[in-house]
């Protein structure tokens, strides 16, 4: 694969062009050492307070994933305007990003 690369000028002080070369191939890594690990799932499964099942095993896999009411979690939203101080923060990003732009002649 041929690939044609062109610089921008205020990146160089010469326009500059060249031309790269690119090769694309499938990696194996995914593929080293690929079996099952069972004492590392094991621990893991004991470290996370989880179980670890084979898969002669599975079929008390249901009956194991009923619903147990821990780790529930409540989401509690805020408007904006309830927060000031966060509201004024972002205002002020905002602002202070434009004024950049426009110092910069971005804008």
């Amino acid at each position: 694969m041929r690939s044609a690369v062109a610089r921008r000028p205020h990146f160089q002080p010469r326009d500059r062009t060249g031309v790269t070369q690119l090769r694309a191939a499938p990696g194996d890594a995914e593929y080293f050492d690929a079996g099952m690990n069972a004492a590392r799932l094991q621990r893991i499964a004991s470290d996370t307070g989880g179980k670890f099942y084979k898969a002669s095993a599975a079929s008390a896999l249901p009956e194991d994933m009923r619903y147990s009411g821990r780790g529930v979690t409540t989401t509690e939203e805020r408007d904006l305007w309830h927060m000031p101080i966060v509201l004024g923060l972002i205002l002020l990003l905002m602002c202070g990003e434009w004024g950049y732009r426009r110092a910069v002649g971005l804008a």
